[in-house]
């Protein structure tokens, strides 16, 4: 990236140096020890002293010490060390990265130049690190759009580096998906850019989220460590924030598939996009029936399904049906960018007790409208965000999916989340209510001990299902309560006699342990 306005900011450095006194040593580290003076001046001219280093070698400037104070209290202070960050930010991003964290209080800032500055700081690291703009977005449309002169100018430049960067991260193969909370957001990207429209963006986000951020702003591929999504979460979010997005008025040619979003023996998955007039950039998840399962009696099985999905979707965590279309069989449901349930264990017992209730309470609100699932697994499961510092939402898909499969003589859930009556329907009688009961107990229990209930060689596994008990919980992991050992092993009992009656009962007993451990979580609840 090329340095905003070289020769101007130049200018403008050396003439507010000069009225900030700056000091006529260079020795950057009897700078530093200025810049904890007691003298509000001294600091200034120890700041814009290392202003005038950073223009000239800002390999020199240790950004871990500019953090106090480019937050300092005198003006003039705040001036020269965020021009500092500034010119560090266009040369050396990763350098300048860690005072990111400052940044939506520097835009914010009283001072135009303070202001200035952190526009620049944004626009040099995020060229390089685009999801680290993230919580800046939208006040740089409201300084584009209501700040002033050299403001406003710098921010309409730093949101088309900006987005240039986010667009190309998206165009270079990598699986990066921009979400934004408004039509004029989303217009500001390319129309190869992967956006999706969604949310309800607030101040605290701009109204832009990137995902996920491992392949936006690192080089890495390792996983990242459970519970790393949920530690800057604040708690859950509202209802009134979880989005249920509108249906689409697309056929399936209308569709653009980017990328396998995974596979089962009955469907085959992608993420795709599709153009609307409401919705420039429409981003789903795209299932469409492979073709060796095209009979006419797994068809129409398949829509059967898709139909009782449909009646139960307007719920918080049910997975939105927005389309679908029979040639060939598809379906096309919101799009989740945050993985499925495998992908959020151990997160922490308070959100895991809110992932669980959720789902509780999704598959009672499906039963109480006569729709079982029949499959619950961690694959059922998957999580998308909304905008703010909140946990993310787990949302239950494939309804039906189970019974379909059945008809197509397909295995109707792996092994280590199959119900006994799964593996041995003569003994333990047919799918019902009560296999959702097992099946929410076996989910559950990889959500509190990061394992699934069974482990080993898939033959071992189906005589484990039919005939021993998983390990207990609490012993898996140690931050489980007995509470939550008592309630997983009634709802995993191998006969449907042994275990909860029905969901809400299950629901009484979570709510149970919800009020002995996290009583104001409950008021989040409901």
């Amino acid at each position: 990236m090329g340095r905003f306005d070289s020769e101007e900011r130049d200018v403008r450095r050396y003439e507010d140096g000069e009225r900030a006194n700056v000091y006529s040593v260079r020795d950057v580290s009897d700078l530093l020890v200025s810049l904890d003076a007691d003298d509000p001046k001294r600091r200034a001219s120890a700041a814009w002293a290392l202003a005038e280093v950073a223009a000239n070698a800002p390999e020199r400037v240790p950004v871990p010490d500019l953090m106090q104070a480019i937050t300092d209290d005198d003006q003039w202070v705040r001036r020269g060390a965020t021009w500092a960050l500034a010119e560090v930010a266009q040369s050396n991003p990763a350098d300048a990265k860690p005072a990111m964290k400052h940044v939506p209080e520097l835009v914010e800032d009283g001072d135009p130049l303070v202001r200035e500055n952190a526009v620049v700081t944004v626009a040099g690291v995020a060229e390089t690190y685009p999801r680290s703009a993230e919580p800046v977005f939208g006040s740089l449309f409201s300084l584009r759009d209501e700040g002033s002169g050299t403001v406003r100018r710098y921010a309409t430049e730093a949101i088309r580096h900006i987005s240039n960067a986010l667009s190309g991260a998206t165009l270079d193969g990598q699986p990066v998906v921009i979400s934004v909370s408004d039509p004029e957001t989303a217009a500001v990207f390319p129309v190869g850019a992967n956006v999706v429209q969604s949310g309800r963006g607030g101040p605290e986000t701009g109204g832009i989220r990137i995902e996920p951020a491992s392949d936006v702003d690192s080089p890495s591929t390792s996983k990242p460590s459970s519970g790393d999504a949920f530690r800057s979460g604040t708690g859950p979010p509202s209802s009134e924030d979880i989005e249920s997005p509108r249906p689409l008025p697309v056929e399936y040619e209308d569709f653009e598939t980017l990328r396998p979003a995974g596979r089962s023996p009955l469907v085959v998955a992608h993420h795709a996009r599709a153009a609307t007039t409401r919705e420039q950039h429409a981003m789903t998840t795209l299932f469409t029936l492979r073709p060796d399962h095209r009979t006419q009696s797994i068809i129409d099985s398949f829509f059967d399904a898709i139909d009782r999905w449909e009646a139960i979707h307007d719920h918080d965590h049910v997975l939105t049906v927005r389309a679908r279309g029979s040639a060939p069989p598809w379906v096309a449901t919101e799009f989740t960018g945050g993985g499925t349930l495998d992908d959020h264990v151990v997160a922490g017992l308070e959100p895991s007790l809110w992932f669980a209730h959720g789902l509780v309470r999704t598959v009672s609100h499906a039963h109480a409208l006569g729709v079982i699932h029949g499959g619950l697994c961690p694959p059922a499961v998957r999580f998308t965000r909304t905008f703010g510092s909140t946990w993310p939402v787990p949302k239950v898909g494939d309804w039906g999916f189970a019974e379909v499969m059945a008809d197509a003589r397909l295995s109707l859930v792996p092994p280590a989340y199959a119900a006994p009556e799964h593996l041995e329907p003569e003994s333990f009688g047919g799918i019902d209510h009560s296999t959702d009961v097992y099946g929410l107990g076996a989910v559950l229990y990889t959500l509190f001990t990061g394992s699934s209930p069974f482990v080993g060689d898939s033959h071992l596994v189906v005589k484990q299902v039919t005939s021993d008990v998983p390990p207990t919980p609490s012993d898996v992991n140690s931050d489980v309560p007995p509470e939550i050992d008592d309630f997983l092993r009634r709802a995993m009992a191998k006969r449907k006699s042994d275990r909860y009656e029905t969901i809400e009962d299950l629901r009484v007993a979570l709510e149970r342990v919800i009020e002995t451990h996290y009583p104001e979580l409950m008021g989040r609840i409901y």
